[in-house]
């Protein structure tokens, strides 16, 4: 089993100023998380921080410090209220990178009690940071034997991982040209994510190409639809010989051509089930390539939720008889505390329930639409490859931004628009909407509930 730790950027910035406000002495605080819990990873989910107050504080120096066991009951009190896991942080000097043996010892008493008051709970841990960017982190189970964290993310503007363990070294000289301009340390990087694809045609297929050959170690794609021959024109890797078949399969098989050791998972449904949808929880990032509407508000609940970046994209043709008036595309990213998608007014409340009852029931659907209650669907889009391609290159160059920071300090937007007709890219912010649940924190991090995302699912 993996563990894994993700922190919304706010919160661990909020931490680390905490921790090293002096760096003459110890300071400690704690960290309530949720959980998302799979068959090869658990991943803790940073919600709450609790810093430990001066007046519980007993002895400290830059090498110890004792503190007062109201303080720490206080936090298991309120982990146990709301169900989340405790999380012990604490900062040591720079040459103690790690557990000291005084965390080792104490540790053991501190996580059994832990376990006694958070009832329901099957996972604690512990955090040590020597700097802002050495954080080293372990879980401790109930029968007493604890586990290293594999992986600590913090998302936000910058998708950092702090990776521990032995890391994958890639072929250097295959992605030569690329490490010229990145270095050995992205494509090291690069070779451990685990990144996921909704949706396989034009947009999706042209990221799967890209990441593939950028040297991603894994890659989850998801589709439930079957090659059209009308599709060959735009999706890569098929031929019209591939007519009728899985676009996933297309893909995987592309991907296995390529012989880049890229590993693909494909799902042969798309995420309005469940059981699809789950398996992108654990992913580093994922790419929504989805023209539906219901799959994007399922997506934006995805980020919120489980604090995993979504980078979604749409192109959007506007032509009459032949002649193109416009051309726009986007690529807008969604995390917790940034404006989602309803927000923008890129998908509203109306057109998912009326897609929704379109796909379930189409009785119901043809009904409401004779009396007037549920708006058209949109017939299928135009869609040419240069320009699908286009906003999948967009989209992935988003992602190599937040984890290197490549176009500069300054740039902290969220979403990209690319008005192609116009030779002109802008990008924004943008606001929330003061009512909308994307702004309402009991829903950052929040993981694992049932049911799933707090939504009603489709039959499988």
């Amino acid at each position: 089993m993996e563990y894994s730790l993700s922190l919304p950027e706010p919160l661990y910035a909020e931490l680390t100023a905490h921790l090293f406000q002096d760096d003459r002495q110890e300071r400690a605080a704690y960290l309530l998380c949720r959980s998302a819990i799979g068959r090869q990873e658990i991943r803790l989910l940073g919600r709450e921080l609790i810093p430990v107050e001066a007046a519980h504080i007993q002895s400290v120096s830059r090498v110890h410090m004792r503190i007062a066991s109201p303080s720490f009951l206080r936090a298991m009190k309120r982990a146990h209220q709301t169900q989340q896991s405790f999380v012990f942080v604490h900062s040591h000097p720079h040459d103690v990178p790690g557990h000291s043996p005084q965390d080792n010892r104490e540790e053991v008493s501190l996580f059994r009690t832990a376990h006694v008051r958070i009832g329901g709970v099957p996972i604690h841990g512990s955090l040590v940071l020597s700097a802002p960017d050495k954080p080293v982190g372990r879980v401790w189970l109930a029968d007493g034997c604890h586990h290293p964290i594999s992986t600590i993310r913090v998302v936000g503007e910058r998708l950092r991982l702090f990776r521990h363990g032995t890391a994958i070294e890639p072929n250097i000289s295959l992605f030569d040209r690329q490490v010229r301009a990145f270095g050995n340390e992205l494509q090291s990087l690069l070779a451990q994510l685990r990144i996921g694809i909704v949706g396989a045609g034009g947009t999706g297929s042209a990221v799967c190409e890209q990441l593939t050959r950028l040297g991603v170690g894994e890659i989850i794609i998801a589709d439930g639809q079957a090659l059209d021959a009308s599709n060959v024109t735009r999706v890569y890797g098929s031929r019209l010989a591939d007519q009728g078949r899985p676009k996933v399969h297309i893909q995987r098989d592309h991907v296995s051509r390529i012989g880049l050791d890229t590993v693909i998972h494909t799902l042969e449904k798309d995420i309005t089930y469940r059981s699809v949808l789950e398996e992108f929880r654990f992913c580093d990032a994922v790419f929504g390539c989805t023209d539906d509407q219901w799959g994007r508000s399922l997506l934006t609940r995805l980020a919120i939720y489980y604090h995993v970046p979504v980078l979604d994209m749409g192109v959007k043709i506007d032509s009459t008889d032949g002649a193109i008036r416009s051309v726009q595309g986007r690529v807008t990213t969604l995390l917790a505390g940034v404006p989602c998608l309803f927000c923008r007014g890129r998908i509203t409340a109306e057109g998912v329930r009326a897609e929704s009852i379109a796909l379930l029931n189409p009785a119901e659907a043809e009904q409401l639409r004779r009396e007037g209650y549920a708006p058209e669907l949109e017939e299928a889009a135009p869609a040419v490859i240069p320009f699908t391609t286009a906003i999948a290159s967009s989209a992935v160059c988003e992602l190599l931004h937040r984890l290197t920071g490549f176009m500069g300090s300054e740039r902290r937007s969220t979403e990209v628009l690319h008005l192609f007709d116009q030779t002109r890219t802008r990008t924004n912010g943008g606001r929330s909407a003061s009512d909308c649940f994307c702004q309402d924190r009991t829903f950052w991090g929040r993981g694992d509930v049932e049911p799933f995302l707090d939504l009603t699912w489709r039959p499988e």
